[in-house]
């Protein structure tokens, strides 16, 4: 629920101010490692497609956002991904 109302308040702020708005995947600010999704399943990412796996042997989790952002990451393919069911 909380990633729709992020998406849809920051897609009226770029349709009201004029701004772009443009997004990547969280794989960009780890180096590609799978991101925990809930307990032992994790989203990882195989030529540019997401999946979710289950993994057994918990994986740290480090983010870090780059001293210098690189525009060629980032797109204008806004919408979240809804890959899990509600809890």
């Amino acid at each position: 629920m909380a990633i729709k109302i992020t998406y849809i308040f920051l897609k009226t702020l770029s349709i009201t101010l004029g701004v772009p708005l443009l997004a990547c995947d969280g794989f960009v600010f780890n180096q590609g490692k799978p991101i925990r999704a809930m307990r032992n399943l994790y989203f990882i990412k195989k030529e540019q497609e997401i999946t979710t796996v289950r993994l057994e042997t918990p994986i740290e989790q480090h983010f870090a956002l780059p001293t210098v952002l690189d525009e060629r990451l980032f797109n204008d393919e806004i919408e979240p991904l809804y890959m899990l069911p509600a809890v």
